[in-house]
Formats: C-alpha cells, structure tokens, sequence
C-alpha cells in the first residue's frame, strides 16, 4: 500500500501551467481502501469554462474483504459526479451525487485530486465514509 502511496504523491504535483482542455475527457485507473476493497474506475468528465465539472465513474469491483460480496466480483455501477476545477492549483474537487448501481456495490464518495503538470495522470484521496483514506489513480485515455 505504501508503493501506491508513493506514485500517486509523485505524479500529482500541482503546476502553475495548464491547458484546460486535458482535464475533460476519459481516465482509467484503479481506487483502493485501507479495508482491502479495490475497484477499477473508468472517469468520464467534461469541464467547462466557468470551471465548473461535471460526469460519472463506472466502477467494477475486483476485490473485497467480505465474504458475503465475493459473488459481486467482476460487477459494475455508476456514480455520477459534479464539482469544481482550479487551474491555478491543478486541484479537482467532486462529489458524488447519485448512482445507478443495481448489483449494491457502490457508495457515494468525495474526491479531492490533483492533475499532473502534462494532464495525463489524475488522482489524489477519496472520503470513504469519512476516513479520508481512499486512494484513487488515474491515467488520460488517449485517443
């Protein structure tokens, strides 16, 4: 968990340089708690000029320390998503507001990320039900 710890912090130094367009579009990557549940995540966010953010993360669970959710291994859902960008910090903050999740295997979250100086990787920590110890890493899908 620590190796994790480590790259996320390493790409995710703010930059005073940004071009507004490489936030918007389609991430990949993978979210962690210290629990042991682990989710692939692919982020689909458009911003616009106001700074405003706005999208959804389809998640699909990979792993979980609960017995009884074993069997939900491989199934997916949607959280949508909305929140705010400052391109000065690079810091993107967003929130959870509802999800379409018919396997029950999502919660609403809050995430406070920091996109990388190249706009390639975005990540940072998640709410996890208050504990502030989720960990979410991100890549740009190139196109």
């Amino acid at each position: 968990m620590r190796k994790v710890q480590l790259l996320l912090l390493l790409f995710m130094l703010p930059s005073a340089v940004f071009a507004q367009g490489s936030l918007g579009g389609t991430w990949k990557g993978t979210w962690l708690s210290p629990k042991g549940y682990v989710y692939l995540a692919e982020m689909h966010l458009q911003l616009a000029n106001s700074g405003t953010v706005e999208g959804d993360i389809k998640w699909v669970l990979k792993q979980s320390p609960r017995a009884e959710e074993q069997a939900k291994l491989g199934m997916s859902g949607t959280e949508f998503v909305r929140g705010t960008f400052d391109a000065k910090s690079n810091v993107v903050t967003i929130d959870g507001y509802r999800k379409d999740d018919p396997n029950q295997i999502l919660g609403l979250d809050k995430y406070r990320l920091i996109l990388a100086e190249n706009g390639t990787a975005l990540g940072g920590i998640t709410w996890n039900n208050g504990s502030w110890r989720g960990l979410i890493g991100l890549s740009k899908e190139e196109k």
